[in-house]
């Protein structure tokens, strides 16, 4: 069947979106499956929105490409799911309180259980079946019960009916290359529970420790399953110094709204904090910090070398010169901003690119874990687009338009 041509006009997105390239986040679950034993399982971590791409949408993506299991941090991020019909086993990764934990039971997702108190104040009362597992504390010291509790938890859990402990798993806090001795502590204590429990005749079919580092530093660590979210939307986790065949699914893009000359000694922006020092032709684009536009996450400088980089950066802001990645780019050139960057708009110098035009589309960087989420996302697939989610509709084409 031919398909009908999509009548979805790229005006109606407005001048700013995000687009997603599916096709890339299946070559990434493909990759991943592929340095898989065959007897273990994929969880596709969809947490933050799927780390801002969109969670409905990647879902569907990363559950077709053979992904076995999802995993989000709240209730509402697993009911959302169910209610687009995802209906792939979804791991919340959060402790609950009763009332949350009855709707998980309802929308059978499957619950963390992170401490014997749990079981008494959460579960023993619910009266519902639900799947659950078991969060050990190996060292991260977030969530998570003491391996001594362990097998108490495991025979309490065995009383309260409707109660499945389907899995057991903790969370890596660091990566091997750099902390191996941490990490490899954390495998050994993880290791150590489970024996404990084989040996008192208590098996738990599904075991996990690996996040992306550890998939990736660590492949005796495997086991049962193991859980990936860097690695998807083709991110490598910070510190580690691995690399495999990933595509990145994320761009940015916004249209300039105005271009104007600014004559010399003339300010731009907020705070006059940028003056021409020459003739300067500047664009304006409709992005700003309230959309993630310059916002980056804080790290602790690890050594001498982080801290005078860090140090650098911050002195040359002082002088008006932004280091890093670029942050607006047209056909690879790397375009600086200038000024302020204001809550929703930001402005580009565009000098010597007299080829750009007003209403043209130049890419942005954004952080795709900050970006706002009332970004548009488009989702294209094979170059089509398949749907729209905006902060007022989501629109799916798929049905009406491809068969």
């Amino acid at each position: 069947m031919r398909a009908k041509e999509n009548p979805f006009d790229m005006q109606d997105v407005g001048p700013r979106w995000v687009q997603v390239d599916l096709d890339a986040i299946r070559h990434n679950v493909t990759t991943i499956k592929s340095m898989l034993r065959p007897e273990t399982r994929l969880m596709a971590v969809v947490k933050a929105d799927a780390y801002g791409c969109g969670a409905v949408d990647v879902s569907r993506a990363v559950v077709a490409a053979g992904a076995d299991m999802l995993g989000v941090t709240t209730v509402d991020e697993g009911v959302e799911l169910r209610r687009k019909g995802i209906e792939a086993p979804i791991l919340v990764f959060a402790p609950l309180s009763p009332g949350e934990a009855a709707v998980a039971a309802r929308q059978e997702l499957t619950v963390t259980v992170d401490s014997l108190e749990a079981l008494d104040s959460v579960y023993s009362g619910l009266g519902i079946p639900v799947k659950a597992h078991l969060k050990l504390n190996t060292g991260m010291n977030r969530f998570g019960m003491a391996p001594l509790e362990v097998i108490d938890c495991v025979r309490k859990a065995a009383d309260i009916p409707g109660l499945e402990v389907e899995g057991i798993y903790s969370h890596l806090a660091a990566t091997a290359e750099t902390n191996r001795v941490f990490v490899e502590k954390q495998c050994a204590v993880f290791l150590e529970v489970i024996r404990s429990l084989e040996e008192q005749g208590l098996q738990i079919p599904v075991k996990h420790i690996c996040n992306s580092a550890g998939f990736l530093d660590m492949p005796q660590m495997h086991l049962d399953m193991v859980r990936i979210g860097n690695l998807l939307y083709g991110q490598y986790p910070f510190g580690s110094g691995k690399k495999m065949d990933l595509k990145d699914p994320w761009t940015a893009h916004a249209r300039i709204l105005h271009v104007r000359e600014v004559q010399p000694g003339e300010a731009v922006g907020y705070g006059c904090d940028f003056k021409a020092k020459k003739k300067t032709r500047v664009g304006i684009i409709p992005v700003g910090f309230a959309d993630g536009l310059d916002i980056a996450p804080q790290f602790k400088p690890k050594n001498a070398g982080d801290l005078l980089r860090m140090l650098a950066k911050t002195v040359l802001s002082y002088f008006g010169r932004r280091v890093g990645t670029p942050l607006v780019a047209k056909e690879g050139t790397s375009l600086p901003l200038v000024g302020r960057i204001g809550m929703q708009v930001a402005a580009v110098d565009l000098s010597g690119m007299e080829q750009i035009q007003q209403g043209d589309t130049v890419e942005v960087f954004l952080r795709r874990t900050t970006a706002s989420s009332r970004l548009p996302r488009l989702y294209l697939s094979g170059g089509k687009l398949l749907s729209v989610r905006t902060a007022s509709e989501y629109r799916d084409f798929r049905g009406e338009y491809y068969s």
